[in-house]
């Protein structure tokens, strides 16, 4: 492959990167969705993302309204794993009387074909509080009007009695409320009146317990009266002093061992949780120098004890000293690297040494936790070769994608101060379970011989 292939091929794995992070900052999601549509005569209160749900539970999302026809289209993001029929309806419920509102989705009956992608639901126009209050007041004000001659045809009596049934409505629903608040303060008399009894038997099964205690210790002091007075084995070794002591020396070094055990059971505890977490990553990262048009190499491992901290060790810019041909670039190859940092959720800061030199760096992931495995979009920034004379630290700054769980693609600008030189690349990162364990193994065995 010549530098012009090598050249096409970052460029475009440089696009693809560019391409996942607009998607990723455009908040576009990758999980199985479809669409479908449902158009109604009023729309007002309700907003763009707000909730779409059956029996309450959330099965999408609203992600777009449009106006069609004079009636207001809505465009509904629903889950791939929830299923509509073709008689299912949609409609717009408001949580509460200053709630929010969100749509409301009755799935439909089996006997109907299922919903597909793009297809529209049937409506349900539900009556709002809002309209359900204004024509209560309405009914009202044209009862008053007419009783003081406001209507000169109305029927009085014929609206009273609708006013009435309203009202009488409302205090029904008012009612049912009262019912609910009713049984709940049964429900709390209940309990307290459980509680109560169950606190009586406690009491009860206390004295019971405190009376076993007493006949136990009076039984304990007849026995030691009969240990010190007998003529028994058990009663030479009490009284004798010589063989007590040589008891009480052989329970004390006991003692010692038994605490010896325990401390090493502890720290190989410890030990097995610690192996448990332990990762154990090589990592592989092929850069392109556009300008200097030289492809390198960077391998390594990495030693991840926990979430909270990582080692690296490896080497940069491989190459063979034979093949370069500038004598000053001979000082760049096969550099050594080892770093150790430590990670903070979307933050990690690293430093040791960086390409033969003393240098550091921080991380940033702008969507997961630092520490995961795939991290959809991260920037970092190195510094190092504090002591180049004349043009100062060396300082790179690059942003890369994820592309799966253990493939990165992203663009390095390496050298700011100085050459700034453009280097996109590819880095991957495998996992190695079986170097993990033994890792693990070997701090295990160097707890157990301590």
């Amino acid at each position: 492959m010549n530098n012009k292939m090598k050249l096409g091929l970052f460029l475009a794995l440089g696009i693809v990167a560019v391409m996942i992070s607009i998607i990723a900052v455009g908040s576009i999601s990758f999980s199985d969705t479809y669409k479908v549509y449902s158009s109604f005569d009023n729309v007002i209160g309700i907003t763009k993302k707000a909730k779409v749900k059956i029996a309450g539970v959330d099965i999408g999302v609203l992600r777009g309204i449009n106006l069609v026809d004079g009636k207001a289209r809505l465009m509904l993001s629903i889950n791939g794993d929830t299923v509509l029929y073709k008689n299912a309806k949609a409609s717009i419920v408001s949580a509460g009387i200053i709630g929010t509102k969100y749509i409301e989705i009755s799935p439909g009956s089996s006997d109907f074909p299922k919903v597909k992608d793009g297809d529209a639901l049937d409506v349900k126009e539900a009556a709002s509080i809002e309209d359900s209050l204004n024509g209560l007041l309405a009914k009202v004000s044209a009862t008053l009007d007419e009783f003081t001659g406001g209507a000169k045809d109305g029927n009085i009596i014929g609206n009273l009695s609708d006013a009435v049934k309203d009202l009488k409505s409302v205090m029904q629903n008012i009612s049912a409320q009262n019912a609910k608040i009713v049984s709940s303060i049964n429900n709390i008399n209940n309990f307290s009146r459980d509680l109560a009894q169950t606190a009586s038997l406690g009491k009860q099964d206390l004295q019971d317990t405190m009376a076993n205690m007493k006949t136990a210790s009076e039984k304990l002091d007849i026995l030691i009266a009969k240990l010190y007075e007998g003529d028994g084995m058990i009663a030479t070794l009490v009284g004798n002093e010589e063989v007590g002591q040589d008891v009480k020396t052989a329970i004390t070094e006991a003692k010692e061992t038994v605490a010896i055990a325990k401390t090493t059971v502890e720290n190989l505890s410890q030990t097995l949780g610690r192996a448990e977490k332990l990762r154990f990553q090589w990592d592989y990262l092929g850069r392109y120098n556009v300008k200097d048009e030289r492809f390198r190499n960077d391998l390594g491992v990495s030693i991840i004890p926990s979430d909270k901290k990582f080692y690296y060790v490896g080497i940069s810019n491989i190459a063979d000293a034979n093949e370069v041909q500038s004598g000053g670039e001979r000082h760049t190859i096969n550099k050594l690297e080892a770093l150790m940092g430590f990670t903070f959720n979307k933050f990690e800061i690293y430093g040791g040494v960086m390409r033969g030199t003393a240098g550091g760096g921080l991380g940033y992931s702008f969507f997961n936790p630092v520490y995961e495995r795939y991290r959809l979009l991260q920037l970092n920034i190195d510094a190092y070769n504090f002591a180049r004379k004349d043009n100062g630290a060396e300082i790179n700054a690059g942003l890369r994608v994820g592309i799966t769980k253990w493939l990165y693609a992203g663009v390095n600008i390496e050298d700011i101060a100085y050459k700034t030189a453009v280097t996109p690349y590819i880095k991957i990162e495998i996992d190695d379970e079986d170097l993990a364990a033994l890792l693990g193994i070997v701090s295990i065995a160097a707890v157990s011989t301590k």
